[in-house]
C-alpha cells in the first residue's frame, strides 16, 4: 500500500495487495505446502499437529521479535490468526484423509491446496488490516 487516502473508496472495498505482499504469501504458501508434502510418511494427525505448531508458534515469535525491536507492523488480532490457521490445518487434514481413500497422491494434492489457499487467501486477508499509519506492512 502506498499510503494513499481511502476516503474515495466505497464502504467495504479493499485495496489490492502490493506485489511484495503477494510474493511473500506465495513463498509462505509454497513452504507450508512443502512442509505438508515432506511429512507425508507420518500419521496424518501427527503431521497436522506438527504443522500447526509451526504455523502458530513461528509467527507469534516473529511478532514478539518485532515488538522487541520496535518495528511497527499491523496484523489481524492474534486470536483471529490462530483460529484461521487451526481451520486451515484442520481442512488440510480432512482433505488428506478423504483423498487418501481414492488416490496415492493425497499428500501432494493437499500440499497444493495448502499452497494455493495461503498464496491466494493471504493477500486478500492482509489488505483487510492495513497499517494504522498508512505505511506498507510485511507478512507474519
Amino acid at each position: 500500500m502506498t499510503g494513499a487516502p481511502t476516503a474515495g473508496r466505497a464502504p467495504g472495498a479493499t485495496l489490492a495487495a502490493p506485489r511484495t505482499v503477494r510474493l511473500a504469501y506465495t513463498g509462505i504458501g509454497l513452504l507450508i505446502g512443502a512442509a505438508w508434502l515432506v511429512g507425508r510418511d507420518v500419521p496424518p494427525v501427527e503431521h497436522a499437529l506438527r504443522l500447526l505448531v509451526v504455523v502458530v508458534v513461528v509467527p507469534a515469535l516473529m511478532r514478539l521479535l518485532r515488538r522487541f525491536r520496535a518495528v511497527a507492523v499491523s496484523h489481524p488480532p492474534m486470536r483471529l490468526l490462530i483460529v484461521a490457521k487451526v481451520l486451515l490445518v484442520a481442512a488440510a487434514l480432512g482433505l488428506d484423509v478423504l483423498l487418501a481413500r481414492w488416490t496415492d497422491w493425497a499428500a501432494a494434492l493437499t500440499a497444493l491446496a495448502l499452497a494455493l489457499a495461503v498464496a491466494l487467501g493471504g493477500p486478500v486477508l492482509h489488505t483487510r488490516f492495513p497499517p494504522p499509519d498508512g505505511t506498507a506492512s510485511s507478512t507474519g
